[in-house]
């Protein structure tokens, strides 16, 4: 795998700013789970701005990982679904791979259609 950084993108810089406060978060700061929802949400309406469809293939995937770190807001799981969530935002942020949308491109409604990241 190549390390792929984009320091001048602001995408990239989203994806890199969450990756801090979940990481704050994991550690123990519990407002980390509050900040990193909004920066979620922030990128959801972004996208949702720049692509103008909730179901373009960017949208999409800001959309699923919105609703992952919703589970911030239930204790008894909020760490292990972080976690997840962790290595998910290291692969986006140094390796420009993404889980999300690896089965999100299996899905029927994108079948025949571009699939990117940004």
């Amino acid at each position: 795998m190549e390390l792929k950084i984009n320091a001048t993108d602001i995408r990239w810089w989203f994806w890199a700013i969450t990756l801090v406060f979940i990481l704050a978060a994991i550690s123990g700061w519990d407002p980390g789970y509050y900040v990193v929802m909004a920066i979620s949400a922030a990128q959801v309406l972004f996208f949702l701005a720049q692509e103008k469809s909730l179901t373009a293939f960017p949208s999409q995937i800001r959309v699923v990982y919105f609703a992952f770190t919703l589970f911030g807001l239930w204790p008894e799981v909020r760490f292990f679904i972080y976690i997840i969530l962790l290595l998910g935002t290291i692969m986006v942020t140094f390796f420009g791979r993404c889980s999300i949308a690896l089965v999100l491109k299996h899905m029927p409604w994108n079948r025949g259609r571009e699939v990117r990241l940004n």
